[in-house]
């Protein structure tokens, strides 16, 4: 897909059910003036399970429904087309992290909430810097209850933001606002930088910076915070939901969910999920997902390519291809799965995030105990 449009901004009309593409200039100054990313998916609807029951592990809600987009996607041919061209070729300076970031991974038994117990660590909203997998200095935004107990685990969630975005655009997703969800864990807002000459944004590699960059971010929370390694999550919008949708394939076993929002990431052929850039995946049928799309397509994704993400979640989760309703309309329930995976197309929602996406996403993510 066009790197172009990945700088698209969206917004959310005062009272409208859903986030829309809002033109076509960058990504930061299409949303200045707008309202841009400050109120998506931070609608109020009840939450509901949407698990069928025979979707694999958790409980039978294990599957809340989530959406969005903002970063364009993966035709195979532009922003796929960087599969091995544009992507792989970062390979000394972008990826020379593969040993790094491949080690990380299998590094679970670190990832154990060792910060439980410690010194109460800073609360409220704030800052912390680590270095990606090239050494530069990364910022994200953490946000810790007040009531933080040092003897209590909180679950964990990163949310990415889509092309051009800030971490703002991420908090404007309204995640941390959902029912329950500021007071039982803590949000980490990831900032993007350039990647290569498409804009601000996220090395969707395997071998990848930014997979270093999760990774520095998880061990340094949990050795600090009471974390439950059981409930850590990530979504993300738009090319952050690339980067959601390659951190379920690269680092599955450290994600128990996932809520990927509008977006695809690059395949070689747009018409085969096999040649999807990060397969084999290291990591797979580990993490529950919730997809959310526009099933005709958006400006920056086809629907060609929803269709090649949602073949590639079932293949990771080992899927059959039968689904059920569920109690969130309207998405379907795959069945025998090895963890659920929840796809809810919204037909004209467009290049957004629907009404309940907050609400519905933390559901999902709430079934995860």
């Amino acid at each position: 897909m066009d790197r172009a449009i990945r700088l698209c901004g969206w917004v959310v009309a005062a009272g409208a059910a859903l986030a829309t593409l809002a033109g076509c200039t960058h990504g930061p100054a299409a949303r200045a003036g707008s309202g841009s990313d400050t109120s998506a998916g931070a609608s109020s609807g009840a939450a509901t399970g949407e698990t069928s029951g025979a979707t694999g592990a958790t409980s039978g809600t294990d599957s809340g429904a989530t959406s969005g987009g903002n970063s364009g996607a993966t035709s195979g041919a532009n922003r796929g087309a960087t599969s091995g061209a544009n992507r792989g070729a970062t390979s000394g300076a972008n990826s020379g992290t593969s040993g790094a970031s491949k080690g990380a991974m299998n590094q679970d038994a670190a990832v154990t909430g060792s910060g439980c117990g410690k010194p109460a660590a800073p609360t409220g909203d704030f800052h912390l810097h680590t270095t990606d997998g090239n050494g530069v200095a990364r910022d994200y935004e953490v946000m810790v209850p007040t009531t933080y107990d040092p003897n209590t685990p909180l679950a964990l969630a990163f949310l990415y933001h889509g092309a051009g975005g800030t971490e703002a655009s991420a908090v404007a997703f309204g995640l941390q606002r959902a029912p329950g969800a500021a007071s039982s864990a803590i949000f980490v807002f990831p900032q993007g930088i350039p990647y290569q000459t498409y804009g601000v944004g996220w090395d969707d590699r395997c071998a990848g910076y930014d997979m270093v960059f999760f990774d520095k971010m998880l061990s340094e929370l949990t050795a600090s915070y009471c974390i439950d390694p059981k409930r850590v999550f990530a979504g993300g919008f738009s090319w952050g939901c690339d980067h959601t949708t390659a951190l379920a394939c690269c680092r599955g076993s450290r994600l128990r969910a996932v809520a990927a929002a509008s977006c695809s990431d690059d395949f070689a052929n747009a018409a085969d999920y096999k040649t999807y850039i990060n397969e084999p995946c290291p990591a797979s049928g580990t993490t529950g997902i919730r997809f959310t799309f526009d099933p005709q397509g958006d400006p920056a994704y086809t629907a060609q390519n929803f269709k090649m993400t949602s073949a590639l979640y079932e293949s990771l989760n080992s899927c059959l291809a039968t689904s059920a309703a569920t109690a969130v309309t309207p998405c379907v329930s795959f069945q025998g799965c090895s963890k659920p995976l929840v796809e809810c197309p919204y037909p004209g929602l467009g290049h957004g995030l629907p009404a309940n996406w907050a609400t519905d996403t933390w559901s999902f993510f709430s079934t995860f105990k």
